[in-house]
């Protein structure tokens, strides 16, 4: 009986049991070890670049679980970390938390850029324009595991 809703988790990306969605999400630091991250920047969240490259990761989550990537979706706007989307994802929930990832990486709050992150925290795809699905992957396959 277990096995559907894990097996639905892990393909949906989320977490279908009371438990998890009461956790709260791993750090960015957490994650780096273990995934990929791709850091999606926007001026505010009705950018069309940043809507495109939201609705291209939307229709290929399922790669992108398979290929063990998180995305960090960064706007100005806070309503952003209240949806919901079908791939994995770490909301910033705060301005504070925003404006550090904005530092770390130096974008500035009116810039659109994607971000793909190795596990071991090295760049390996720094776009101004929304990054092709089939670009991703084959970024994200010729990746090594971290391990």
């Amino acid at each position: 009986m277990l096995k559907l809703p894990f097996l639905l988790s892990v393909l949906l990306g989320t977490c279908a049991t009371a438990t998890c969605l009461a956790q709260e999400p791993p750090s960015l630091t957490q994650l780096q070890n273990n995934a990929r991250i791709l850091i999606v920047f926007a001026p505010n969240p009705n950018s069309p670049s940043f809507k495109r490259q939201l609705e291209l990761l939307e229709r290929h989550s399922f790669e992108l679980s398979i290929r063990n990537t998180v995305v960090v979706p960064v706007s100005t706007a806070s309503k952003l970390s209240d949806e919901l989307f079908t791939f994995e994802n770490l909301p910033l929930r705060t301005p504070v938390e925003q404006a550090d990832m904005r530092s770390r990486f130096r974008v500035k709050p009116g810039e659109f850029l994607v971000i793909l992150l190795d596990q071991t925290g090295s760049v390996q795809i720094r776009s101004a324009f929304p990054v092709d699905i089939h670009e991703l992957v084959a970024s994200l396959d010729s990746l090594q595991d971290g391990h």
